[in-house]
């Protein structure tokens, strides 16, 4: 079965939930930048490389749901490209995704390489003419699905968090500015971000936006101690639609989405229930099962709100959802006892 993404909920703030049957795919766009020189095409070759792997063999993404861009598709034979990274390359891959995602798929944008600031426009370098944010933000818009994951690895990449920003978007950028315009070594921490085990903080065998991105930063940070260097970048993560990112959420309204955001698939049990649940055959157990899951995700949420809520109402909610995820654990375990 291809693996599929179960969107069970969506919370902005108010925690309010989709519906529970809406299932969708996952997509992941890779765009690879100019290096402008040996040693950064290099590099941007082999961070293009790993991720294609992590995706695909970690992650288990579908082929045919990725698409790389780099500067030159005969670079390396070892790396699948499906286009160059140019202006009419990246128009061209927003077009596929477009004509083939539906409203509840999940995008992954992931950009490596030089970035620049004007002191208007942020744009990432890539072959010929290049792409202002404000183009990504509207080839985004385009697309039949909200769900995205856009990261920007690159200098200077601050100012994409305000034009991106939306309701439904993790916005995810190396530099807090567009004046933090050096070489940026973020890129490398968050694909470990991806692949680590450490980086499932709450221990529940799976990997969140949120969960990556902290791991990332706190990763990066040990870097720039270790090395005694001058920090000379400081990554963002927006995803409450103000367009202002946060490094640290425990005051900040940003990462109550990217926290119930996953990159990968659903368990194979999980499938089979998705794939009843399509055809109209759900049964009690498997109403059950998205139901628990449905609670263990407002209790992620709750916990992200915790610096947020007052302690009084905060304890009490967390009171009330951990009494029903006990109840629907005891039924669960009734209803397949029962099954047998």
């Amino acid at each position: 079965m291809k693996p599929v993404y179960l969107i069970l909920l969506i919370f902005i703030n108010t925690v309010s939930a989709k519906p529970l049957d809406d299932f969708g795919d996952r997509y992941a766009l890779i765009i690879a930048g100019a290096g402008g020189e040996e040693g950064f095409t290099k590099k941007y070759f082999e961070l293009t490389r790993d991720l294609r792997g992590i995706l695909l063999n970690d992650l288990q993404y579908s082929p045919e749901n990725m698409i790389s861009l780099f500067e030159n598709t005969d670079y390396d034979s070892t790396l699948q490209v499906d286009g160059i990274a140019n202006s009419d390359g990246i128009r061209n891959a927003f077009r596929q995704l477009g004509d083939k995602m539906k409203s509840e798929d999940q995008l992954f944008v992931f950009l490596v390489g030089h970035g620049s600031f004007d002191g208007k426009w942020g744009k990432f370098n890539i072959v010929g003419p290049d792409l202002k944010d404000i183009e990504y933000g509207e080839l985004l818009a385009k697309l039949p699905t909200k769900q995205v994951v856009f990261v920007n690895t690159s200098s200077a990449s601050g100012p994409f968090i305000k034009k991106l920003s939306g309701e439904g978007k993790v916005i995810i950028t190396a530099t807090k500015s567009g004046q933090e315009h050096f070489e940026t070594n973020f890129a490398d921490f968050f694909l470990e971000a991806l692949r680590a085990k450490q980086s499932d903080i709450n221990k529940d065998k799976r990997v969140s936006v949120k969960e990556a991105f902290e791991f990332a930063r706190a990763s990066q940070d040990n870097w720039f101690e270790e090395n005694k260097k001058l920090r000379a970048e400081h990554p963002l993560l927006d995803d409450n639609g103000d367009g202002k990112g946060s490094q640290r959420f425990e005051k900040s309204g940003d990462g109550t989405f990217a926290c119930s955001f996953y990159f990968g698939p659903i368990s194979e049990q999980l499938q089979e229930t998705a794939a009843r649940v399509r055809l109209g055959e759900a049964t009690e157990l498997d109403k059950l099962r998205l139901e628990k899951i449905r609670l263990q995700n407002e209790i992620t949420i709750l916990k992200n709100q915790k610096g947020r809520v007052a302690p009084d109402k905060y304890f009490e909610k967390l009171e009330v959802l951990l009494i029903r995820l006990a109840t629907v654990n005891q039924q669960i375990k009734a209803e397949k006892t029962g099954g047998e």
